[in-house]
């Protein structure tokens, strides 16, 4: 069992890019020959391997040296390696070459080999490996030679983001380390002849002779700002191994083996169908691996030498051996009729590789579903640079909470010395195990000083450059002493903080272990009827401010605890009447949602507030963090699970203003008892608070005042949340911000929620969820194709400017914007459960897939919607009162355990939650179709709450579980599936 009590991992799937200690033949050459001779370098010292993949080489390098830290991006990699390589001295962790997850100057030298090609950051790679390396360390890197390796042969590596000539490369490293070497690498079979001393390499081939190493594939630099090691000339090789890849020969033996097994079968009798049926799926699986090995670049490498094999068998007097480019399985096995349709066990694909930049699937400790991970949001991971942008006014405001505390006071210098303000906590803080975002350093306004009425003039153009439309600012009042009320009475009294604000009341005691629990209480609270309206009084002066947050036409106030307050109702009815009184037109009165919080009812509240990290449900993962400090007695809680689960949350039967967080880490104050959210990315704070923000513009039960999110927070640097920009990620909270904020622009209110009509004398209507704008054109084209007035039209899209696109295309046409979350399953669930009523005789459900992770995802698309949005389909309709769902003969799939693999529990799940049980049968690929509303009518019961974030995923998230499961579904409401 691993560290976090997870058995032993699945195997890694062989997909041509990664080595895996199974590959015989030229690439084991390559990458072995490589990390051998590092291993000769790295004696002694502490090394990082970066990419290191499954950990074959990471374990070649702890033999000689000191320590190694093997880094991947690929959860599953380094599972599979801290399973299968333990040495003492060899650790591996989870990370990317554009942002280590090891400190600044903490290795001797840096292995990083076929890693950079799969970059566009190229010189962010490269600052990560000066920083981590130390003064004098060793870089020892490689990557294909562009000229050799893809122009020559015309080969197009899918893996391959920005391949570079020798000289870039050269150029490249060169301008970040004082001395390099360049070596060349290639494959040759040849005879070597050399002496014991260290001669120049020359390479005889035909009647010439060439120094170094001619036409090499890959470069090899060393750099140092040292001296750099001597590196002797070298040649590889494996005793008794030949060169030729016997992998794909054995594949290919197997396969017609297989193929004589299954005719011998076939002739028995039908008591062997099951048998048969066994057969038919291996030899599908054996096809698929052979022509996955005939097509990738290792074989096609191999040509030459398979030509000399041949030579070699005509001198011996065997026949000519026949190579397939590729292999056919016969009828009986691709596929048999099934009511008219060719049902066949398609995969979807052969291989794959995780993108660069790409989030996990399912966070440090989930355990998803091995597949392709493509990259699906531009939300980025690293250093952002400051970026202006245009002011937005947005039909959902954000706010984020605000300390104003960056400044010393009396009471402050009593308590905790003088001089004593956030930032001394701030300064202080330290990593509580590897990988721990500590400290936090402030940059653009640095540690700055509210005293200063410049740092919040500042701070209001920033917020509103990325699109944060307010402030809720705590104030503290303790029976009428205030605390920090300096910074917000200069605010009040300078114009040019033009941003506007509310107040939040931090209504508990100031205690000395900063959470208002403890009982060393350092100023407390004294609340009463009288005390609430002097509080009100004092107020007044802000609330009357024309900058001051309105919500239907009152003061938006709020109260951190309710519960602090006796007779609470009483006390809000109370200022309500004094607000009246004092001209204010009401007070629109809001608590925070902590575990002892009752309902807004109860309280006589306008609504609740999620304060996050306050009333959640958070994954304690405590127990699996590597390398703890010693003493650490507080909790450690999973980000990316928090956010999995707070974008599912339900809709609440009373309002509630949500919340979202970034990742909250209170070590600052409270050292080893801190609580501690891992797992943190800039790109899942993004999708919370979109799913937020989504939320709070669709809901029919809100004014427009009430279409309010709120952000914690702006400053709460001693927590580990800020929106501010600080040294790791620079201005990328702001900006991850600002993206959502953008596709709410006041422009995008007609598709937040488009009127949909209570009556059509269209029979037929299209449904198309378009993410890739580009595929519109095609969409469109078909449908003004069809008899004029046929069909009417629904679109959903996933960014204002594409929403926007369709409508002026297409002025008739339905369009909502969506979160991009569910793919085009939750926008179809969505549009099928409002226009319900309509009662169209049959939907096209259809939309601008593209399937990246394929080659041939464009083609597949094209050919499915011109086969589906065609008067034809109607007409089959209209001739069968029974039909239920109509799809292309190509998309239908039967299940099997390959498409099941990742989806059957979710598969069961949904059949229960819909009133059936699931069986295997078949399921339309793509979810590109025609259905009867009436023949998936348990479907639109479901919420649409119900889908987690986006993760690049393709397969295994709900969406792929329904696609699997209509068809099911369409046949236990009564109906049948037809093929065009």
């Amino acid at each position: 069992m691993t560290k976090d009590g997870v058995g032993k991992p699945a195997d890694l799937i062989p997909d041509g890019e990664r080595y895996l200690p199974q590959f015989q033949g030229t690439i084991e050459l390559e990458h072995l020959h490589r990390y051998q001779l590092a291993r000769r370098l790295a004696s002694g010292l502490d090394v990082l391997d970066i990419a290191c993949g499954e950990g074959y080489g990471s374990e070649i390098l702890s033999a000689s040296a000191k320590s190694v830290m093997g880094v991947d991006i690929s959860a599953d990699a380094v599972a599979h390696a801290k399973y299968h390589y333990r040495a003492p001295n060899l650790y591996f962790r989870q990370g990317s070459a554009t942002d280590i997850p090891v400190p600044d100057a903490s290795v001797d030298m840096v292995v990083s080999f076929e890693t950079i090609e799969h970059l566009e950051e190229h010189d962010r790679m490269m600052q990560e490996l000066r920083r981590v390396l130390r003064p004098g360390g060793l870089l020892m890197i490689s990557s294909p030679n562009k000229l050799e390796y893809s122009d020559k042969p015309k080969y197009d590596n899918p893996f391959h983001v920005k391949e570079l000539y020798t000289e870039e490369f050269v150029a490249l490293v060169g301008g970040y380390f004082k001395n390099i070497s360049h070596y060349g690498q290639r494959l040759s079979a040849a005879s070597l002849i050399a002496n014991t001393e260290n001669a120049p390499f020359q390479v005889f081939a035909g009647g010439g002779v060439r120094d170094g190493v001619p036409n090499a594939r890959y470069d090899l630099v060393l750099a140092s700002d040292g001296d750099l090691p001597k590196l002797p000339n070298s040649a590889y090789e494996i005793p008794g191994s030949p060169l030729e890849p016997y992998a794909a020969e054995v594949t290919l033996q197997d396969l017609e083996k297989s193929f004589d097994e299954l005719d011998n079968a076939r002739a028995t009798s039908n008591d062997m169908a099951a048998q048969i049926e066994s057969l038919m799926d291996y030899i599908r699986q054996v096809t698929e691996t052979a022509n996955f090995v005939l097509q990738d670049k290792w074989w096609r490498r191999t040509r030459p030498l398979r030509r000399i094999s041949n030579s070699l068998r005509k001198r011996k007097g065997k026949p000519k051996k026949v190579w397939p480019e590729k292999i056919e399985t016969p009828e009986f096995v691709d596929g048999k009729l099934v009511e008219g349709m060719t049902a066949r066990a398609g995969t979807e694909w052969p291989g794959y590789s995780e993108i660069d930049g790409v989030i996990p699937p399912f966070g440090r400790y989930g355990n998803g579903p091995d597949v392709p991970v493509v990259k699906y949001s531009d939300v980025s991971e690293g250093f952002v640079e400051h970026i202006p942008h245009d002011t937005l006014d947005t039909v959902v405001k954000t706010i984020a909470f605000y300390l104003p505390q960056y400044h010393p006071f009396p009471e402050n210098d009593a308590w905790w010395g003088k001089g004593f303000t956030e930032w001394t906590n701030v300064g202080k803080a330290r990593p509580l195990f590897p990988g721990h975002h500590q400290p936090h350093c402030p940059i653009h306004l640095g540690y700055y000083d509210l005293r200063v009425p410049e740092v919040m003039e500042e701070q209001a153009r920033l917020a509103r450059n990325y699109g944060v439309s307010g402030f809720a600012y705590y104030f503290y009042w303790f029976a009428g002493k205030l605390l920090m009320e300096t910074p917000l009475e200069q605010m009040l009294a300078n114009p040019k903080m033009d941003l506007p604000f509310c107040m939040i009341w931090a209504n508990e005691n100031w205690t000395r272990r900063w959470d208002g629990l403890d009982q060393e209480v350092l100023i407390a609270q004294d609340h009463s009827l009288a005390d609430s309206r002097a509080m009100l009084e004092y107020l007044r002066q802000y609330m009357e401010d024309p900058r001051y947050i309105r919500v239907n036409g009152k003061p938006l106030f709020i109260v951190y605890r309710a519960h602090l307050i006796p007779e609470f109702k009483e006390t809000v009815e109370m200022w309500r009447a004094a607000a009246e009184e004092m001209g204010l037109g009401g007070l629109y009165v809001v608590s925070a949602q902590t575990s002892d919080t009752g309902t807004p009812e109860a309280l006589g509240l306008d609504a609740l507030l999620q304060f996050p990290p306050h009333a959640i449900d958070a994954k304690n993962v405590t127990e699996f963090v590597d390398d703890l400090e010693q003493g650490f007695n507080g909790g450690v809680y999973d980000y990316d699970d928090l956010t999995a689960k707070e974008v599912c949350r339900k809709t609440s039967d009373h309002l509630v203003f949500r919340t979202a967080m970034m990742s909250w880490d209170n070590t600052a104050r409270r050292g080893l008892s801190a609580s501690v959210f891992t797992n943190f990315s800039v790109t899942r704070y993004n999708q919370w608070l979109a799913a937020n923000v989504e939320h709070a513009a669709k809901d029919p039960d809100r004014s427009d005042d009430e279409r309010l999110v709120f952000v914690n927070a702006w400053n709460e640097w001693a927590e580990g949340t800020h929106l501010e920009p600080d040294q790791k990620h620079g201005y990328g909270y702001l900006e991850a911000t600002h993206k959502v904020m953008a596709n709410y622009d006041v422009a995008a209110g007609p598709f937040l929620r488009p009127d949909i009509p209570d009556q059509t004398e269209a029979n037929y209507a299209v449904v198309a969820h378009i993410h890739y704008p580009d595929t519109w054109a095609e969409v469109q084209a078909l449908i003004e194709a069809l008899p004029t007035g046929s069909v009417d039209v629904y679109a959903t899209a996933t960014s204002l400017e594409t929403a926007q696109m369709i409508s002026a295309a297409m002025p008739s046409a339905y369009v909502e914007l969506v979160d991009n979350r569910g793919r085009d399953v939750r926008p179809f669930l969505m549009t099928m459960q409002r226009i319900a009523h309509l009662n169209y005789r049959a939907v096209c459900k259809v939309h601008g897939k593209k399937s990246v992770y394929r080659t041939d995802g464009d083609k597949i698309r094209k050919s499915t919607l011109s086969a589906l949005i065609d008067p034809s389909a109607m007409d089959a309709f209209d001739a069968d009162p029974g039909l239920g769902m109509l799809a292309t003969a190509k998309s239908v799939i039967r299940h099997d355990k390959r498409n099941m693999a990742n989806n059957r529990a979710n598969v069961d799940a949904l059949a229960q939650e819909m009133g059936f049980r699931f069986r295997n049968d078949r399921f339309v690929a793509g979810t590109m179709f025609w259905v009867d509303p009436a023949a998936i009518a348990p479907l639109l019961k479901l919420s649409v709450q119900d889908f987690d974030v986006e993760r690049g995923l393709a397969d295994g998230t709900r969406a792929h579980a329904i696609e699997r499961v209509l068809v099911n579904l369409v046949e236990h409401t009564g109906y049948k599936l037809k093929a065009l």
